[in-house]
């Protein structure tokens, strides 16, 4: 007689999804304490609510799917597997190969590993790259669908799976299920996820824009059967919320704070407005009109002070084929400056401004320009064959990755820039010196991620490492200073802030540490993993996503936890953090 399971899908991708380690590897390594491998495990309940930990932070699942016991065994539906996989870090992403014409027999591929596995209906052999492996348990056909032993389809895959005391864990480690580590852990686990909440319903969902003095600022979306409307709100402490009326209809998702203006897009009459709200006083002031561009037209990029000036980036179209303007407010009108595909940037210097242009759907070489401000002139800075404040990237199974590094200096008459030249496809890009005179550079650093200038030193994260170092504004002198990964990299307050994981990946939480610039001396500032993290005028806050789920606040006393729940938004203001719960209505802020 068969025990029917409710999980999600999450659960076949965990189990499924490739790793680098195989399964009798893992077998022979030593178990660690599930304290010390849990941000590298998937683990869900028996007792399931729509929650797991993927990678260490908790995650809401949808989609469930109907997993079953058969002599002693879970059964996973096979036909999710190959969507599902790439949820998680892998070493590629699985396709599955199923035909009607032989509707027992299931394929799985990854071209990237170069490995193949196939299931047969009430056969307990699986061709593992065409070698024969036993199954304890034959797939099944249960209700229509095809189903396969989970433990043997992990171990195919390369994945560890154990039972601990009402938990599924799975991954390339093996958890000392005795250690008191583990066991001073598990029930926390366990207690997040026997959590029963329900996430707040779309339409029930409030986005926070600031916070000032004692009151929040928010959006609610209105649906209606002509489109979605954004309606403005204020909530002081202890009070109503109360409608902030904003003349036409406003793009509040695209609103931008500069000190106490928050500048909104909006369209009145079918023309483009942008208006600033005091939100020292609530009163809404014209800024300029937007020419013939509107929100619908596509979204504003940004507002920013220059100088005292103000300047406005308006995007048009999409993120494909779009286009962006910069302008300059100038007696309530906009002068347009310069444009571009996707602007880096900018940045002012004199009655310059310089500027990259990301448009790798077009022309991406000599992308580096300069712009006169007073006479209007446009110049390419660049070399013919280089390319500009964009990283590229080489992956080890093919493929190109491109990304944005908006970092530009303008230091001595010269341009701090990363740079590669297009023609070498292992050049991946370092940080170059230009002259904006003659277009000569001189290169500074080795391959580079993110980079920042300070006084005469640039410090860069290795590209080839992963490791942070230094080097003066000549290329001399470099040094490594930290011989890890660091990952999510700011420059505040005169300190570099990273974290840091066993995965060396961005995207999983990790320790926070701090760098001081003039010291030279590295510290540890959170005692537990952080999967984001804020820093400005009222301390440093960050987000936990783990067994201890909320707001931390980090000070002289170490590691104090202001809110205790799942966080869904966060956001940095003068007056500390503005945020939504995952499972509660309503906009909150701490301090």
């Amino acid at each position: 007689m068969s025990t029917k399971l409710k999980f999600t899908s999450l659960l076949l991708s965990a189990a499924l999804v490739c790793g680098a380690v195989p399964a009798y590897a893992a077998e022979k390594a030593a178990p660690k304490p599930l304290s010390q491998t849990f941000d590298q495990m998937v683990i869900i309940p028996y007792d399931y609510h729509g929650k797991a930990f993927v990678n260490g932070e908790k995650t809401n699942l949808y989609g469930d799917y109907d997993i079953v016991q058969r002599s002693g065994r879970v059964m996973v539906p096979i036909r999710l597997m190959g969507t599902l996989a790439s949820q998680f870090r892998s070493q590629g992403s699985w396709q599955t190969i199923w035909e009607a014409q032989n509707p027992d027999d299931v394929t799985f591929v990854n071209y990237g590993l170069k490995k193949t596995i196939k299931f047969k209906v009430n056969s307990t052999t699986m061709l593992v790259n065409n070698e024969s492996k036993k199954m304890d348990v034959a797939p099944q056909k249960i209700g229509g669908r095809v189903v396969l032993p989970l433990r043997s389809a992990a171990e195919a895959l390369g994945k560890n799976i154990q039972w601990l005391d009402g938990l599924i864990v799975m991954g390339d480690e093996v958890v000392d299920e005795k250690s008191a580590e583990t066991l001073a852990v598990k029930d926390r686990i366990l207690t997040q996820l026997k959590d029963t909440r329900k996430p707040v319903a779309d339409e029930k969902i409030l986005t926070p824009i600031t916070k000032y003095g004692d009151a929040l600022y928010y959006y609610k979306q209105i649906y209606q059967s002509s489109g979605t409307l954004e309606r403005l709100y204020r909530k002081a402490d202890g009070k109503k919320e109360v409608q902030v009326d904003i003349p036409g209809e406003p793009a509040l998702h695209s609103g931008k704070v500069i000190g106490h203006d928050l500048y909104i897009a909006s369209t009145v009459n079918n023309q483009g407005v942008l208006y600033a709200m005091d939100l020292t006083n609530n009163k809404v002031r014209k800024v300029s009109s937007l020419t013939d561009w509107k929100p619908s037209d596509g979204w504003l990029q940004s507002v920013s002070m220059i100088d005292n000036e103000l300047y406005v980036n308006l995007h048009s179209g999409d993120l494909t084929m779009g286009s962006e303007t910069l302008y300059r407010v100038l007696n309530g009108a906009l002068k347009e400056v310069t444009g571009a595909k996707s602007m880096i940037g900018p940045v002012k210097s004199g009655d310059f401004l310089y500027h990259a242009d990301f448009n790798i759907m077009g022309k991406t070489v000599d992308n580096l320009n300069r712009v006169n401000l007073k006479t209007g002139d446009f110049k390419a800075i660049g070399q013919d064959d280089f390319v500009y404040a964009i990283n590229r990237k080489q992956h080890d199974g093919g493929g190109t990755s491109y990304g944005v590094n908006d970092a530009i200096y303008v230091k001595g008459g010269f341009v701090y820039v990363l740079g590669y030249k297009d023609s070498d496809p292992k050049d991946e890009g370092s940080v170059y010196k230009v002259n904006p005179s003659d277009q000569t550079q001189v290169k500074l650093t080795p391959a580079a991620g993110p980079f920042w200038m300070v006084d005469n030193q640039i410090y860069y994260v290795d590209g080839a490492t992963g490791y942070l170092a230094k080097t003066d504004v000549n290329g001399a002198q470099p040094k490594t200073l930290i011989s890890r990964k660091v990952l999510n990299t700011q420059l505040l307050n005169g300190s570099l802030y990273y974290t840091s994981n066993a995965a060396g990946s961005s995207s999983d939480p990790g320790v926070l540490y701090q760098y001081d610039l003039s010291s030279g001396k590295e510290t540890q500032r959170s005692d537990k993993p952080v999967s984001s993290y804020y820093i400005g005028k009222t301390g440093i806050y960050y987000l936990s996503e783990g067994y201890d789920p909320g707001i931390y606040k980090i000070d002289a006393k170490g590691n104090t936890r202001l809110v205790s729940d799942l966080i869904q938004t966060a956001k940095l203001t003068d007056e500390g953090l503005v945020y939504t719960l995952t499972y509660k209505e309503g906009v909150y802020s701490v301090k």
